[in-house]
């Protein structure tokens, strides 16, 4: 049985031009039907891309900003209960408050997505969004350490640059690699379909209330910054303002900490 997307795309043969039946450049073909029948290529409907890919792509930018959040959430000992990619504690073999497979994982995957929106920033000569990154001497890392709710905020940015452009990247001679490195991705990147499978894509609200009042900004801001691999070090500190409590004023903030 055909799905709608090859229904849409096959139409009639005898009535597609020349110009319609320009391949999906990522070599996309129908299923033949019976043995007999000659794979028929897919047409790029979205400038050089096929229905099947263009529409697949679009899908996993819309998972990603609930994936980061449940990535950003999970990298905490709270989150991290029912997942094996964890670090060692001490010599009693306890876990540590850290759990590292979610925490490299969405860095890859913002990293990724920062180096796209450099890539096709220049080529179709538009700003990149501004957001704030770990960088090294070389290339993009990964986010600075926010809470869940501003990882999600930070990734529905981040996708809603592509989205909006997503015809024009369509049309680019990298668009099959950006398809492929963002939807499938590679053995040390992973793309958005095999981390939704790990990590979950089911939204994570995060309660107001978990947030204290800046004494600096007055921003409803302040958060716990658990440890990772730029920092080994807990902090609680304002999202806004970056304003970073004192260790000897933490009790007050004890309900962020629990």
């Amino acid at each position: 049985m055909l799905n709608n997307d090859d229904t849409r795309e096959r139409g009639n043969p005898m009535t597609e031009t020349t110009e319609e039946l320009t391949p999906c450049v990522r070599g996309c073909t129908w299923d033949p039907i019976d043995e007999n029948e000659t794979p028929r290529p897919k047409p790029a409907k979205h400038g050089l891309l096929c229905n099947s890919c263009f529409y697949r792509l679009t899908g996993a930018l819309k998972l990603i900003p609930d994936l980061m959040a449940n990535m950003r959430a999970q990298i905490t000992r709270g989150g991290a209960q029912g997942y094996s990619e964890r670090v060692s504690g001490g010599g009693d073999g306890s876990p540590a408050p850290l759990n590292v497979g979610p925490l490299d994982a969405s860095d890859s995957l913002f990293a990724k997505l920062v180096s796209w929106t450099e890539v096709f920033g220049a080529e179709l000569r538009t700003p990149q969004p501004s957001v704030a990154v770990w960088i090294n001497l070389r290339e993009v890392q990964g986010s600075r350490p926010v809470s869940v709710e501003t990882a999600h905020q930070l990734a529905t940015q981040l996708t809603a640059w592509f989205e909006v452009r997503l015809e024009d990247i369509a049309a680019s001679p990298s668009a099959a690699a950006f398809h492929d490195d963002l939807c499938y991705g590679w053995e040390d990147a992973r793309g958005v379909f095999s981390l939704s499978a790990a990590y979950g894509v089911e939204p994570r609200p995060v309660k107001y209330a978990e947030k204290r009042e800046c004494p600096v900004c007055g921003a409803h801001g302040i958060f716990v910054k658990w440890p990772d691999k730029f920092d080994p070090e807990i902090a609680v500190l304002c999202e806004r303002c970056e304003h970073v409590i004192p260790p000897e004023r933490y009790a007050k903030y004890a309900r962020l900490l629990a």
